[in-house]
């Protein structure tokens, strides 16, 4: 069952590189966002409407900086 009624755009921050994008969320609650500047990947998941799982991957050959 869809959790939302449409796509949405939602702001990002990359967590590697701390550069601004845009991500546009489907309506199950998905959103994924690739940094155009360092490459990595962000797979958000809206849970519940307090929770928002963030998995992030860093570009092949590196690992994210913390």
């Amino acid at each position: 069952m869809p959790k939302f009624s449409y796509e949405k755009p939602v702001p990002f921050v990359c967590v590697n590189c701390h550069q601004k994008t845009i991500g546009i969320r489907d309506i199950n609650g998905l959103t994924k966002v690739k940094c155009p500047h360092c490459g990595t990947v962000t797979i958000s998941r809206v849970m519940s409407r307090r929770h928002v799982s963030l998995d992030v991957y860093a570009p092949e050959g590196q690992t994210i900086m913390q």
